[in-house]
């Protein structure tokens, strides 16, 4: 599952880039420019986190074995079409939550249906790569995360979108929650309860702007990720 990962993580560096109010205007104004940046972002970075493994057969959506290439790019152009068909369009009224999580679900299962496994097969091993899980998580938490609770709030009650200090200081908050968690033994529970406390304390006394729903969102959120990262690296022999 190596392949896996790495595309995955090549999918959410992308989003770092790509996810964020300045590229969304210029996407409305040059849709064509934007979705060529983005393909071709999506190309090269997978393709870089997976140069080791070109020279493998990939199933390309798990029917025909073809050339790694071939499904970096078929990936590339779906997923530049699924972000601008389901990811912030300016015409979009409600049901932000649910189009951003399905563009999600359908990017996963393509690299999913296009990443080989024989790792998987040779070991049985879900996790090759720690590191690269490690990486995917904090994406996932900072960067994911700020984008799905900006849509839940967005149908909740029409929120605007996130600044970019709100954005920041969000994000950090949560990445500090993902790796108190991975921090050995029981000790994590402490320091979870003490930050928690702490962004309690900052919320009530406006320090920091978000939400209920942002601030414990983002506590147990991160903790589930942190757990899940944590569980990849028991795993390795």
């Amino acid at each position: 599952m190596s392949v896996f990962w790495r595309l995955v993580l090549g999918y959410y560096i992308v989003a770092v880039f790509c996810y964020n109010r300045p590229f969304f205007a210029w996407r409305s104004r040059s849709p064509w420019a934007a979705a060529a940046v983005q393909a071709a972002a999506y190309f090269a970075i997978g393709g870089g986190l997976t140069w080791a493994y070109w020279e493998l057969p990939w199933p390309l959506l798990g029917i025909w074995k073809v050339p790694s290439v071939v499904c970096l790019a078929a990936f590339a152009l779906f997923e530049t079409f699924n972000n601008h068909l389901l990811v912030y369009r300016s015409d979009q009224k409600k049901y932000h939550t649910l189009t951003f999580v399905a563009h999600d679900i359908l990017a996963l299962l393509f690299i999913l249906l296009c990443a080989p496994t024989h790792v998987l097969y040779q070991t049985g091993n879900l996790v090759a790569d720690p590191w690269i899980i490690f990486f995917v998580g904090a994406l996932v938490v900072t960067k994911m995360f700020n984008l799905f609770i900006y849509m839940v709030e967005q149908d909740k009650y029409g929120r605007d979108y996130p600044t970019m200090d709100e954005s920041f200081v969000t994000m950090l908050m949560r990445l500090i929650f993902y790796l108190i968690v991975l921090l050995p033994g029981w000790r994590w529970v402490i320091w979870f309860l003490v930050w928690l406390w702490a962004c309690r304390m900052a919320r009530r006394n406006r320090l920091m702007d978000f939400s209920r729903f942002a601030l414990y969102f983002s506590a147990f959120g991160a903790t589930a990720v942190g757990f899940l990262t944590k569980w990849s690296f028991y795993l390795q022999p």
